[in-house]
């Protein structure tokens, strides 16, 4: 081919790559692609025009990119400023019909509510539970109706507290899956809660108090319940009204539209959980002070998440693009060292995991399963002392305490099996995601004798990982919080150590500057994890556990407790392995995280590519 003929061909796609180089905000993506296709161009230059200006003209543009590939740069922060400058508020724009909705709903809650208490005063104990009546009523005999904000110590109560409203916001949230009828029933809950929690203390005379001491952190809490209920109403809606769109991506649509809003919720979530905790107890606060609190708060969350998304909406400063879904065959290679999207990596963990759902099973019934039942054992030595099933409904505490933390008792040997239940648990999707990586692909070829080999090769760090976790839920079962803030970065410590180098504290120095290269984004997928098994969380602690009880209670006649017994025992360690099987979901997303931020931060893929040729000098 003629030297002319050859530029004329490519003059065009030379000129976008200069100008795509010139860019502040480069797609690396694009970056990569357009490096290879230089370099093809560049080796066809030195084959045909050796002695050419094409040669030396293509050779500079690859030094260019080469010498900015080598700068290492740090991560861009404004990719964060975008995300509370423009995505949110673009996010909360596009859902601004369902956040009127989710209003409408909560605040229709609270009348009935209201009206309800005004019908009969009790009705308050109905849904507050007479402790808690009569605790209130102690207090505002002694002067003191908020006196239940000082109970409790303030750093415990913090966690309590923010624990408590995560997950509030959460199950509003993750209830939109079914269809959007959870998220409403869990908003009017709310709203009829509120509601008749206010009019009680109108009927005692102290609605004043009451209202600068609920809404001193309610402001922030109460909107945001009102926006998970929206975030939940939007998911569920993908599954309702597809549109154009298959029902499984309109559903990925509208729940990643979601998981944005709550990932912007949590902030929010917590300082609430801060400000009860810390301030709402002062109530000698003088009320010109806490009133300015509460109108802070309130510009606040109705100027970000209401006014502001309007504003750059009619400044054409918000694009309300559709997303794009990701063209991947689950049979396909998995490529190790890519640059994904959050949306991407839920997706590819999704495919892994239903790939592995065979292996994983096998592992949860003939490992976890009986391990289970001995650590079950362990704490209730003599089963026939425990009443089937009214002393354990299997409710949030005693299952969180029991499953979760192992806090449930002090006993050594519950404690070890606690710790090798999780271990295991840990390890399982540990060892299929590290034979992805050995194998590149999706589905691999697994045998029991490998993972036995690789559970006792490794399993101590999961081990370590373990312990770590759990010691520092010791203290108190509310510490979850912060174990759960430090997860993803043991887990890129974990990957680190395996894939990277056997030198703990190398891997621990390469887990800690990966991290903290794009810490959002590592927390995000916790957040997504987390929402994921949230929604089977959910389903075991509602009325269908109790329902599923109650009816294998049915079919024994008077007398043969002891069969029931051991029913209880069999759902219990069904219960923790089912549990287990939802942390791969966590373990996969965070180990594509891991290389995704490795090959945004260290170029590993581009860095190869540009080692596989000379550039001249």
């Amino acid at each position: 081919m003629r030297e002319n003929i050859f530029i004329e061909q490519n003059k065009e796609k030379w000129q976008d790559f200069e100008e795509l180089l010139k860019e502040k905000q480069r797609n690396p993506d694009k970056v990569s692609e357009s490096f290879v296709e230089i370099t093809d161009d560049l080796s066809y230059a030195r084959t045909f025009y050796p002695n050419r200006s094409v040669r030396l003209y293509l050779n500079g543009i690859a030094q260019q990119i080469f010498r900015d590939v080598y700068k290492n740069k740090r991560v861009r922060w404004r990719k964060l400023i975008d995300f509370w400058t423009t995505d949110l508020p673009a996010t909360m724009y596009m859902i601004r019909k369902d956040l009127l909705l989710a209003f409408l709903i909560f605040f229709g809650a609270f009348l009935i509510g209201i009206f309800q208490t005004v019908e009969d005063i009790d009705f308050v104990r109905v849904i507050f539970g007479d402790g808690y009546v009569e605790m209130t009523e102690e207090n505002i005999a002694n002067g003191d109706p908020m006196g239940v904000y000082k109970n409790s110590n303030e750093i415990e109560m913090f966690f309590r507290i923010t624990f408590n409203n995560l997950r509030v916001a959460l199950l509003s949230f993750v209830m939109g899956v079914f269809f959007c009828v959870g998220s409403i029933f869990v908003s009017m809950y709310n709203g009829i809660m509120l509601g008749s929690f206010q009019y009680f203390f109108y009927a005692k005379d102290v609605l004043i108090d009451s209202l600068f001491a609920v809404w001193l952190h309610g402001t922030l809490e109460i909107s945001a319940i009102v926006i998970s209920t929206a975030a939940g109403i939007t998911m569920g809606k993908g599954l309702l009204f597809p549109g154009t769109l298959s029902r499984l991506e309109a559903f990925q649509m509208s729940a990643r539209r979601g998981l944005k809003i709550m990932v912007g919720l949590a902030p929010i979530i917590i300082l609430a959980g801060f400000i009860e905790s810390f301030l709402t107890r002062y109530t000698e606060m003088p009320l010109f002070i806490r009133g300015a609190l509460i109108l802070i708060s309130l510009a606040f969350m109705v100027g970000y998440f209401v006014i502001y998304p309007q504003i750059l909406a009619k400044r054409n400063k918000i694009q309300l693009k559709g997303q794009k879904l990701p063209e991947k065959s689950e049979d396909s290679e998995f490529e190790l060292f890519q640059i994904r999207g959050l949306g991407v990596i839920l997706t590819e963990s999704m495919m892994i995991h239903r790939r592995h759902f065979a292996p994983i099973f096998s592992v949860c019934v003939a490992l976890l399963f009986p391990l289970s039942i001995g650590m079950y054992l362990l704490v209730f030595e003599d089963i026939s002392n425990f009443d089937f099933p009214r002393d354990m409904q299997y409710r949030l505490k005693e299952y969180y305490l029991l499953v979760i933390t192992g806090n449930y008792t002090e006993s050594i040997p519950f404690i070890v099996a606690h710790a090798l239940i999780w271990t295991v648990a840990l390890t399982t999707p540990y060892y299929f995601f590290s034979e992805i990586i050995q194998q590149e692909a999706r589905k691999i070829t697994w045998s029991l004798k490998g993972f036995g080999k690789f559970l006792l090769k490794n399993g101590y760090k999961s081990l370590l990982i373990v312990l770590i976790l759990k010691a520092i839920v010791f203290p108190s079962p509310y510490m979850i919080l912060v174990a759960l803030l430090f997860a993803p970065l043991f887990m890129f410590f974990l990957y680190a150590w395996t894939t990277q180098t056997n030198n703990p504290f190398k891997a621990l120095g390469k887990s800690v500057k990966l991290f903290f290269f794009q810490p959002l984004n590592s927390f995000m997928m916790l957040f997504i994890s987390l929402a994921v098994g949230f929604v089977y969380f959910v389903l075991i602690n509602s009325g269908l556990s109790a329902f599923f009880i109650q009816a294998i209670e049915m079919h024994f006649i008077e007398g043969e407790t002891f069969l029931q017994k051991i029913i209880q025992v069999v759902y219990f360690a069904g219960l923790i392995s089912v549990t287990a099987f939802i942390l791969p979901i966590f373990v996969y997303s965070i180990g594509i995280q891991y290389f995704s931020v490795m090959e945004r931060a260290e170029n590993t893929t581009l860095r190869k590519r540009i080692e596989a040729i000379v550039v001249e000098e």
